[in-house]
């Protein structure tokens, strides 16, 4: 009893708490560098396929929230890999999947500081703000066109994430400086807005020089610049709103008068004739009523009517030709 009582103690899911005799089908195996003594990951398969789950109802991303739990876990982050298994397994089954493929003789040392390693990424806590912008360069192949050797900075590779060539590194910053004036204090949903925009225009550069289709490249730069408010009608609208807003309120009174100036308000006897003439005077024409409003209104309206004209001694032709002009 002693002996089963220490094995389910052993057999414990370091989460839930769960216990069990059998290990197989319960634990990911794991000869990673943290597991190696137990030689399986200390949390069960359900929480670990848990974990996965939040993370993907988090993000709605598949690879990201496998990433998340590597980088949870400890365990060693290849996106080669996960491509190759996301190929030929459901979304349910992909943890399952990618903890079997890393538990290879290739990868079975390897944590999530190797992944940090291959990405330059491990040390990257360091003051690297601080770093000079010429230090830890190394030359690489010469500009096409200048034919000087390209330099790229440690703190450039940091910024933008492993996998680039040199020249690419350059080309991101140059862009990236052009953008932004080279800031990099931009909080952090604009400084990856910015990012994204530069790597979307050279993409496009690359694949237009390769004769390749950028269609859906450009969709996508159109929509990070509405998303920025980088787009061309969107800078004149705030251009112009800035105007409205910094103009003082007595330059535009001013503006108003000389453009359309305010008529002059006629005096009290003006006033009396206007309300007698309009307002009496519309309701007693209105009302049939005979009095000096209504004669005012007459008045005032006379010089606004039109008179139809007459036609007695014409033909219908010839009355339709006045009217609607001859169309012969």
């Amino acid at each position: 009893m002693a002996g089963i009582e220490v094995s389910n103690r052993s057999n414990i899911c370091f989460k839930c708490g769960l216990t069990c005799v059998k290990e197989r089908g319960t634990f990911f195996v794991s000869h990673a560098f943290l597991y190696r003594g137990l030689g399986r990951l200390p949390w069960c398969i359900k929480c670990v396929n848990a974990l996965y789950v939040e993370f993907f109802q988090e993000c709605g991303n598949a690879m990201e929230a496998m990433k998340q739990v590597c980088r949870k876990l400890d365990l060693y982050w290849n996106q080669k890999i996960y491509e190759r298994i996301e190929l030929t397994s459901i979304p349910r089954s992909i943890p399952a999947a990618y903890v079997s493929s890393i538990n290879g003789i290739k990868y079975v040392n390897m944590s999530y500081d190797d992944t940090l390693r291959e990405a330059d990424e491990l040390w990257s806590s360091r003051d690297i703000d601080n770093m000079d912008t010429d230090e830890k360069t190394e030359p690489t192949e010469p500009n096409a066109d200048t034919g000087a050797e390209i330099k790229v900075s440690a703190k450039a590779k940091v910024f933008w994430g492993g996998g680039f060539t040199d020249p690419l590194y350059h080309e991101l910053e140059q862009r990236y400086k052009s953008w932004t004036g080279g800031n990099r204090e931009l909080n952090p949903s604009e400084r990856a807005l910015y990012k994204q925009i530069c790597i979307l225009e050279a993409t496009i550069n690359r694949d237009t020089a390769a004769g390749k289709p950028i269609d859906k490249h450009v969709n996508s730069l159109n929509a990070l610049l509405g998303s920025a408010n980088l787009k061309p009608q969107q800078r004149k609208r705030e251009e112009a709103n800035a105007g409205f807003e910094t103009t003082p309120f007595g330059v535009w009174i001013r503006r108003w008068e000389d453009e359309d100036p305010i008529p002059e308000s006629p005096d009290e006897n003006g006033i009396i004739k206007l309300v007698s003439t309009w307002f009496f005077g519309h309701i007693s024409k209105l009302l049939g009523v005979k009095n000096m409003h209504s004669t005012l209104y007459e008045q005032a309206i006379e010089k606004y009517r039109v008179d139809m004209p007459e036609y007695e001694d014409e033909d219908d032709d010839v009355v339709i030709a006045n009217i609607f002009g001859d169309t012969a």
